[in-house]
């Protein structure tokens, strides 16, 4: 009898756990422009999580290194005023610091992220990382620190020289920023981010990574 109640609160707890990762599955928004996006909401903070897909005309090398080109982000990432290396761990991991410009009337953020990239050696697949340490260097006077973000890009060599990009994003800038508007313009700035992406990537057409294999 023991065990039979035991196998039932197992099976209990499977199920709920389940139907919990259904209840938070990625939902199909919108194709914006060959951008498709998904998004989920945290349970905890309510906040959407973002998912974005697309494909470019590029060499996996290419996309890295423009990845990888910090200075350069400020040029393409919407918003962001000021991008830069705070430490450089390796070629593949580090501490970067940006600062966005904020429309009014909100004050303008700034974060400083640890990141992380690494190729699988099997099927040349490339992920970065990047989770907030918000407390590495110290909070400047008139800007919030967004101390909850969590992103990983996606790269996935795929036939005839295109690469698919994968973009999910969980962030809260905190402030007074309500979570309804929140939501409501989740996507906005991560598509023209993408979009400008796309337009600045031939420059690297010739770049070489030295960890891609």
């Amino acid at each position: 009898m023991k065990r039979l109640s035991l196998l039932v609160c197992l099976i209990t707890s499977l199920s709920a756990y389940h139907m919990s990762a259904q209840n938070n599955a990625w939902k199909f928004r919108n194709d914006r422009n060959g951008i498709q996006v998904f998004t989920r909401k945290d349970s905890t903070s309510g906040i959407l999580e973002i998912k974005f897909r697309t494909e470019v005309k590029a060499s996996l090398n290419a996309v890295v290194a423009m990845a990888c080109d910090i200075p350069n982000l400020k040029n393409w990432a919407y918003r962001l005023k000021e991008s830069s290396q705070v430490k450089e761990v390796s070629e593949t991991e580090g501490y970067l610091y940006m600062y966005s410009d904020f429309p009014f009337p909100f004050s303008d953020r700034d974060m400083i992220v640890h990141y992380t990239m690494q190729q699988n050696p099997y099927t040349k697949q490339v992920t970065f990382v990047s989770k907030s340490v918000y407390n590495a260097i110290p909070e400047k006077d008139g800007v919030v620190r967004i101390k909850i973000i969590e992103s990983k890009w996606t790269y996935t060599p795929l036939p005839n020289g295109i690469v698919r990009l994968e973009y999910q994003l969980k962030s809260d800038p905190g402030g007074n920023i309500p979570n309804w508007l929140i939501n409501l313009a989740a996507d906005d700035g991560p598509i023209k981010s993408i979009a400008n992406l796309k337009e600045f990537l031939p420059k690297y057409e010739n770049a070489k990574v030295a960890f891609l294999k």
